[in-house]
């Protein structure tokens, strides 16, 4: 799927989402359990959220990155 193109999400309650639905909440409804729905789109095996979702949660914010730093390495067991 291009990267401009998102997939429609089907606002679904989490007590009625399946196996590899997205579980990215996308609207509030205070008449479900819960309160959320929820997208439903299609998800990997090794993932709880769709891939447009995934995007935006693993996203790296510009703003909040600093230059020079770096993570300690962690050494080989």
């Amino acid at each position: 799927m291009p990267a401009n193109i998102r997939p429609i999400s089907r606002d679904v309650p989490l007590i009625q989402l399946g196996v590899y639905q997205c579980r990215y909440p996308v609207s509030e409804d205070r008449s479900v359990p819960g309160g959320h729905r929820f997208c439903a789109a299609p998800t990997s095996a090794d993932r709880v959220y769709c891939d447009h979702h995934h995007s935006i949660v693993t996203a790296v914010d510009p703003r909040r990155a600093r230059p020079g730093l770096q993570l300690p390495h962690r050494r080989a067991a």
